[in-house]
C-alpha cells in the first residue's frame, strides 16, 4: 500500500463521503417519490388534475437536484475509481466487467431519465393543466413503465457498488 499523506486521505474519505450522501439522495430520493409521494397524494388530493399538477411541480423541483446530484456522482465516481478500483483490473476480470456493466447501466438510466422520462413528465404536465384524465391515464401507464425501469437500474447500480 503506498503511503499517503494526510490530506490525500482525506480528499479520498471526503470524495467517497460525498458520492455516497448524493447516491442516498438521488436514488432515496427517487424511491420516496414513488413508494410514498405519489400514493400519498392519491389517497388525499381526489381531484387527479391538481394532484397530477402538484406531483409534476414537486418532480420538476426533485428533476433540478437530481441533475446536480448526477453530475456529482459521476465526477466522484470516477475519482474514487482511481482509488478503490485496482489499477490494469488487479482485482480480475470479473472487476473489469463490473466496471464496464456500472458504465453502461448509468449511461442507460441517464437516458432513460433525460429521454422518455422527461418527455412523459412534460406531457403528464401539460395534461393536468388540460384537466385531461384520459389522456394522464394513457400516459401515466407508458411513464410507470420508464420510473420503475429507472428505480431497477439505480438498484442494480447500487449491487454493483457493492460488488467492487
Amino acid at each position: 500500500m503506498t503511503n499517503y499523506p494526510a490530506t490525500i486521505y482525506l480528499l479520498k474519505y471526503f470524495f467517497l463521503w460525498l458520492h455516497l450522501f448524493s447516491a442516498i439522495l438521488f436514488i432515496g430520493g427517487s424511491f420516496f417519490m414513488w413508494l410514498v409521494l405519489v400514493p400519498a397524494t392519491k389517497e388525499a388530493i381526489g381531484n387527479e388534475a391538481e394532484r397530477t399538477a402538484l406531483v409534476a411541480r414537486i418532480s420538476k423541483r426533485f428533476a433540478r437536484l437530481t441533475w446536480m446530484l448526477l453530475v456529482t456522482l459521476i465526477i466522484t465516481g470516477a475519482i474514487n475509481a482511481t482509488w478503490y478500483v485496482a489499477p490494469g483490473t488487479a482485482g480480475g476480470s470479473a472487476r473489469l466487467y463490473l466496471t464496464y456493466a456500472m458504465i453502461a447501466l448509468t449511461i442507460a438510466l441517464i437516458t432513460m431519465l433525460y429521454g422518455p422520462g422527461r418527455h412523459y413528465g412534460r406531457q403528464i404536465a401539460k395534461l393536468a393543466k388540460e384537466k385531461d384524465i384520459n389522456g394522464l391515464k394513457k400516459v401515466r401507464r407508458k411513464s410507470n413503465i420508464v420510473s420503475y425501469t429507472n428505480l431497477t437500474i439505480m438498484v442494480a447500480i447500487t449491487v454493483i457498488a457493492v460488488i467492487m
